[in-house]
């Protein structure tokens, strides 16, 4: 396994990144930017995590022989990944992503990177002020060992106020194949 990480060249991403996108499902699907951010990062040497709700076809994209060892992808469904317990908790989420950092560090991956799709919140009626405020304190983790965080939203599912919340939570924005500066993120959003 690599034994630093970099710059992502196939998307941009640099370490502590926490960037969000949007698509619409009704005119293109997710699976193309999951399976070529996972595609990357397991060329990098990365532990990924990926939460999205077909993960056998993200899966079936991913070129064979690519993960170097048991264990470095692991694709759960964003049900199973973030209601583990049947609901949602902000505490609980951002524990098992601390943890899942910690443990890829120790394992000697060159990086950790986690993306996920966003559109349980609305299917779970998970609560607005606790997801967004999960999605906030992703911002607070330091990047002493790199990772990444990719937060995929379906514009058919979220309302113009919540994509307001996504904006501001956000850093950097994935726009056409590119990451660029946020000029919406606000450190410490409120949400009101």
């Amino acid at each position: 396994m690599a034994t630093s990480a970099v710059q992502d060249p196939g998307f941009g991403f640099v370490p502590g990144d926490h960037v969000c996108a949007f698509y619409s499902s009704s005119r293109s699907p997710l699976d193309d930017i999951v399976a070529d951010f996972v595609t990357n990062g397991l060329r990098a040497g990365s532990k990924v995590f990926c939460m999205v709700d077909r993960p056998s076809q993200v899966r079936s994209r991913i070129p064979a022989g690519l993960e170097a060892e048991d264990g470095m992808l692991i694709v759960l469904t964003a049900d199973e990944a973030y209601l583990p317990d049947g609901r949602f908790s902000k505490d609980a989420f951002i524990a098992a992503t601390k943890t899942k950092i910690a443990e890829a560090s120790d394992h000697g991956y060159a990086s950790f990177r986690a993306v996920g799709d966003e559109g349980f919140v609305v299917r779970n009626h998970v609560d607005i002020k606790e997801w967004f405020a999960a999605e906030s304190e992703l911002n607070t983790i330091v990047p002493d060992y790199p990772h990444f965080f990719f937060c995929l939203y379906d514009l058919d599912l979220f309302d113009g106020d919540t994509v307001m919340h996504v904006l501001k939570t956000h850093p950097r924005v994935y726009v056409n194949g590119i990451i660029i500066g946020n000029p919406h993120y606000q450190a410490d959003p409120l949400l009101g």
